[in-house]
């Protein structure tokens, strides 16, 4: 656990800053708790902030430790509802199974490290179960009343107070159901019993309500979560399911939590083989965490925690009835073996941490981040660049670095937009902040409009859009200063002293000098990240040389080798386009499956004349991604084309 939460913080990825400007600001500039406070676009628009006291701690925090201190206080925060989690499963499986299972929980656990409000949720909830499981223990109704500081507290600090709500919900109606069940023979007192146990348990719902109605935004607070995605016009990875996301990234997590769950399907029917019965609570929990997940990838780590707490009750149920039918799992046996049983869990767990360890200096795959408390290296220098230089606004940032300059620049400076769909109009995002970004046009007209002067970016920014904006809006209005592992500075000519800007202009041979630099002390991430900038500023043979040092320590890295091949790929030349097709089949062979690898290799084959293989390719990658549309789109023209007798199933070019 300490392992996987040792991430320093990508702060211009983030929106820690944001929430430490929260925290800054809430008691002398309280319309941050209800407009979109930092924006100088949608200024008007009414935002909920759901997460305000959050902000509180984490900026108290911060005044105490700074942000090494944050990442001390958001391991605490997980290793509570961790240690909280396992010892619930330990009560029903034992310590030496619980451990077992865990280790696959703490990679789960990996998909969400970031210092957020949500970490808080994560201790909330495992609480929130926690206290409900002491209620049927102890027989003891009183002890609910825990959950209406509980539920205070949580309603402002984040929105998933909800999905407390939900499994307070859940234990009601199991213990509701059984009631009712067992007067089946008779339909009053069948009514009457379920509504004694129901007034138990409804009277301290309405506490929890009263509780959570005790925020900022009253009612509007309490509704918000089942609400906010009706303005949520920008879509972001964190909350698609897991589905869909598998086709367009490799996340170890995914199948890892595609797994867990049909293992924890097969332990309820092992529990109801042996037992005869269903256990409501358990059942109805199983199924609410694993839609979470299902739905949005954000929950993962969620389910991975109900997993540990759910699987450990059923195995634990049906162990405890074989150990009363069989001679192998009597006492004697236990403690005969109870040594070797522990060699094993130990050896198990630090084969795990050493994976770990060798995943963060290599595949990434589930450590994402460099290894080490505070911020990641580099992240602070971009906002030094700036006020050393006097550098001013109105700026043009995009949605993942509005956070960081909500923290650095405000009230200096108020941000074009941060990461916050919810904070503006689904209109701002269809009709103004995309199109802006994909159409010169746009571009022109709005860069008039609200008259920039500085673009401060992320160039780690992979979406569409800001893929296309980077690679063409260095022109003769716009002008690189300033670069690292992470964002982009460019100044309007126009608009900012023309002295200023010629000399803090980079010119070509600087560029490459400074991602030579930068190149040099980065870690794997951020080489990565440098490569993807030179080719940005379309030169391939920077990133090419990149992607060549790498593979030169580990030349086995299917995704270097997938990238490396999608450099080539851009090239004319017939040579370099079969060096690209082999580097992207080497990437696909060595785990990294994805549709859109095979899209790029077809695209190859049809660039070379090879039809037949360009169409076997489109083919593969629907068996990946039934609904591909880039395969789908060139299947059909092939078979048009074929129709037409352009073209033939042989090699021959049209």
């Amino acid at each position: 656990m300490l392992i996987v939460f040792s991430q320093k913080i990508e702060f211009t990825a983030v929106d820690l800053g944001r929430h430490l400007e929260n925290g800054k600001i809430v008691w002398s500039g309280p319309q941050v708790l209800f407009k979109n406070f930092y924006s100088y676009t949608e200024p008007d628009v009414r935002f909920i902030n759901h997460h305000w006291l959050a902000g509180v701690i984490f900026y108290l925090t911060f005044l105490a430790g700074g942000f090494k201190l944050l990442s001390i206080l958001n391991i605490l925060l997980v290793l509570s509802a961790f240690i909280l989690a396992f010892k619930l499963a330990q009560k029903k499986a034992g310590f030496y199974i619980s451990s077992l299972i865990s280790i696959p929980v703490i990679f789960l656990l990996s998909e969400r490290v970031e210092v957020r409000p949500e970490t808080f949720s994560y201790l909330f909830i495992i609480l929130t179960w926690f206290i409900l499981d002491k209620v049927s223990e102890k027989k003891n109704q009183r002890l609910l009343y825990w959950l209406i500081p509980l539920f205070f507290l949580w309603a402002n600090i984040h929105i998933y107070f909800f999905i407390g709500l939900v499994l307070y919900g859940i234990k009601a109606l199991a213990e509701i159901l059984p009631v009712f069940i067992k007067n089946a023979g008779d339909y009053k007192a069948r009514w009457l019993a379920a509504w004694l146990e129901s007034k138990k348990w409804l009277l301290n719902f309405i506490w929890i309500i009263i509780a959570c109605l005790a925020n900022p935004n009253f009612i509007r607070g309490l509704l918000y979560p089942f609400n906010i995605l009706k303005n949520y016009g920008y879509e972001i990875a964190e909350n698609k399911s897991i589905f869909y996301l598998e086709h367009l990234m490799i996340d170890g997590n995914i199948p890892l939590a595609k797994g867990l769950m049909f293992v924890l399907a097969l332990s309820f029917v092992s529990y109801f083989f042996y037992f005869k019965k269903f256990n409501y609570f358990n059942i109805f929990a199983g199924v609410f965490f694993s839609l979470l997940a299902i739905f949005a990838i954000r929950n993962i780590s969620i389910f991975g925690l109900v997993f540990l707490i759910l699987f450990s009750a059923n195995l634990g149920h049906s162990l405890r009835f074989i150990k009363s039918n069989a001679y192998y799992f009597q006492a004697e046996w236990r403690d005969k073996y109870r040594v070797y049983l522990a060699g094993g869990t130990l050896l198990l767990i630090i084969g795990a941490g050493l994976y770990l360890l060798h995943d963060v200096k290599t595949t990434k795959l589930y450590l994402r981040n460099s290894f080490g408390w505070g911020l990641a290296r580099g992240s602070e220098e971009s906002i030094k660049y700036f006020r050393d230089n006097k550098l001013s606004g109105p700026i043009f940032n995009n949605y993942d670095l509005g956070s960081a300059l909500i923290f650095w620049l405000y009230p200096q400076e108020k941000v074009f937009v941060d990461n916050r769909p919810e904070a503006y109009t689904n209109e701002f995002f269809a009709n103004i902040y995309r199109p802006m970004q994909l159409e010169r046009e746009k571009w022109s007209e709005y860069s008039t409009q609200y008259q920039f002067k500085t673009i401060y970016f992320s160039h780690t920014d992979s979406t569409p859009w800001a893929q296309v904006f980077l690679s063409s809006t260095i022109d003769e209005d716009w002008t690189l200063v300033y670069f690292d592992r992470h964002t982009v500075i460019l100044l309007n000519k126009k608009n900012n002293d023309p002295e200023k800007v010629k000399s803090l202009t980079l010119d070509n041979q600087t560029i490459r000098q400074r991602v030579r630099e930068l190149v040099t002390n980065s870690d794997f991430k951020g080489k990565l990240q440098l490569a993807a900038f030179a080719s940005l500023m379309n030169k391939p043979d920077l990133a090419e040389e990149i992607y060549q040092e790498l593979l030169f320590s580990n030349p086995d890295n299917a995704l270097v080798q997938s990238l490396l091949g999608g450099v080539y790929a851009g090239s004319q030349d017939r040579n370099t386009l079969l060096k690209a097709k082999e580097y992207l089949k080497r990437g696909f062979d060595g785990g990294y499956k994805l549709p859109g690898l095979y899209n790029q290799i077809a695209l190859i084959d049809w660039r070379l004349g090879d039809y037949a293989a360009a169409e076997d390719d489109w083919r593969q990658a629907l068996k990946l991604e039934r609904k591909n549309e880039t395969a789908l789109y060139y299947l059909n023209q092939i078979e048009e084309l074929k129709l037409q007798g352009k073209i033939l199933l042989d090699k021959q070019a049209p």
